[in-house]
C-alpha cells in the first residue's frame, strides 16, 4: 500500500511540476495545427527565459513568419485588415532573424500593396 501511495504521489508531483513535452515541441505542434497565437505565447515565454538560445530564436522567428503567411492567405479577412496584421508578424520575424527570405519578401510585397492602396485612395 505504501508503494502505491508513493507512486501516486510521485506521479501527481511530476504532473504538476513539469510537462512531459518540452515547450518547443509543444509550440511546433500548435503551429502545425494552425494555432500560431498559442505557439507564439509559449515561444515568447521561453525566449524571455533563454534569450541566447539560437534554436529557440529561430523557431520563434519562423513561427511569426508562418503566422504572417497564414494571415495573408485568409480569405475571410479583407486586405485592409489582414495585411497590417501579417506585416507585423513578418516584422517581428525579421527582428529575430533578418535573413528569413520569405518573411522579407512578404513584408516588402505588403508594403507595395499598401502603397498601391494609398495611391489609389483605397485606404
Amino acid at each position: 500500500m505504501k508503494k502505491i501511495i508513493a507512486i501516486l504521489t510521485f506521479l501527481t508531483l511530476l504532473n504538476n511540476s513539469c510537462s512531459l513535452i518540452d515547450p518547443m515541441t509543444q509550440a511546433q505542434a500548435y503551429s502545425k495545427q494552425g494555432k500560431f497565437e498559442e505557439a507564439i505565447k509559449i515561444l515568447e515565454k521561453e525566449y524571455q527565459n533563454k534569450p541566447n538560445s539560437v534554436p529557440l530564436q529561430s523557431l520563434l522567428a519562423q513561427t511569426y513568419s508562418d503566422y504572417g503567411l497564414t494571415l495573408c492567405q485568409d480569405q475571410n479577412k479583407p486586405p485592409k485588415v489582414k495585411y497590417p496584421l501579417a506585416k507585423e508578424q513578418f516584422s517581428m520575424a525579421l527582428v529575430l532573424n533578418p535573413y528569413l527570405k520569405d518573411a522579407k519578401d512578404m513584408y516588402e510585397m505588403i508594403e507595395k500593396i499598401q502603397a498601391s492602396f494609398a495611391a489609389n485612395k483605397l485606404d
